[in-house]
């Protein structure tokens, strides 16, 4: 079942992140206090919106926030999950479909997100299509490293 998420999903949602980003092809270690810290600030940002697929148990989510365009509502999508074992079966397809009405029935124009190059995320968002766009870039600048260190990995 598609719904709006609701307060009482965020521990779920930081289970299920924990989870899913800790296998592959991401292996990240993240701990569940940093995953909660960062799933309740997306929710409590003003205008967010989320999203889960219920049913036994969120099985996915999609998490952002709306925010005001000189062209109108852009959305900016911060967090997407489906459970490892459920990708691959158009679960993500349907989460951002129901998102993008949800999204349609408040006026929103575009929706927004950062997402690895040339990894796997990127091929899905591009087949339900999401495009790089040509107007806009990703830069980054290290705080915590040398500045004389090579941060063209990023």
């Amino acid at each position: 079942m598609l719904r709006r998420f609701t307060g009482s999903d965020i521990d779920s949602c930081v289970d299920l992140f924990v989870s899913t980003f800790s296998q592959p092809p991401w292996n990240e270690e993240w701990d569940r206090h940093t995953v909660y810290l960062r799933l309740d600030q997306i929710i409590r940002t003003p205008q967010s919106l989320g999203v889960v697929i219920d049913g036994p148990g969120i099985r996915g989510f999609a998490l952002g926030f709306s925010e005001p365009w000189h062209e109108g509502t852009h959305f900016y999508l911060k967090e997407m999950c489906i459970r490892h074992d459920h990708q691959r079966q158009g679960l993500g397809t349907q989460l951002m479909d129901f998102l993008t009405e949800e999204l349609r029935e408040r006026n929103t124009k575009r929706i927004y997100l950062l997402t690895a190059k040339g990894h796997i995320s990127e091929s899905f968002y591009s087949k339900i299509g999401f495009y790089t766009s040509p107007k806009m870039i990703l830069m980054a600048r290290r705080i915590d490293s040398n500045p004389d260190q090579d941060t063209a990995s990023d």
